[in-house]
């Protein structure tokens, strides 16, 4: 059912993904994957809080999800809240060193380095 949700997400039908994420949430409220893309789906929307809100249900979920804590880093980037950002990627990172969501914190840190020279520019 995930991949239904993402198939309708990526042809744009967002309300159709969000019942998909809901429904597969209902059934098994344990579901980290449908809270993550639960917040994606948000980050899309510009509902930053839901998103937020999802990614930390998300870790209450499993502490160790790299995944959960790069996504909370994206939002966190996108609110302007840079420090709880490199903390959510540099979590991410001990986690799984070496895996998916490292390559994407380690990236997103280089972003937050820029971003805050640019504010110092200013």
């Amino acid at each position: 059912m995930l991949e239904l949700g993402c198939v309708f997400w990526y042809a744009g039908k967002l309300r159709e993904a969000r019942e998909v994420f809901q429904g597969i949430l209902a059934l098994d409220p344990a579901q980290e994957a449908a809270d993550l893309a639960l917040a994606g789906l948000c980050i899309d929307e510009r509902k930053l809080g839901e998103a937020e809100a999802h990614c930390k249900r998300a870790l209450r979920l499993n502490r160790a999800s790299a995944a959960a804590y790069a996504q909370l880093a994206e939002i966190q980037l996108l609110q302007e809240n840079l420090t709880s950002a490199r903390q959510s990627l540099k979590r991410a990172i001990e986690i799984s060193p070496n895996g998916p969501a490292a390559s994407l914190s380690k990236n997103l840190l280089k972003v937050t380095s820029m971003f805050e020279a640019c504010r110092r520019s200013r």
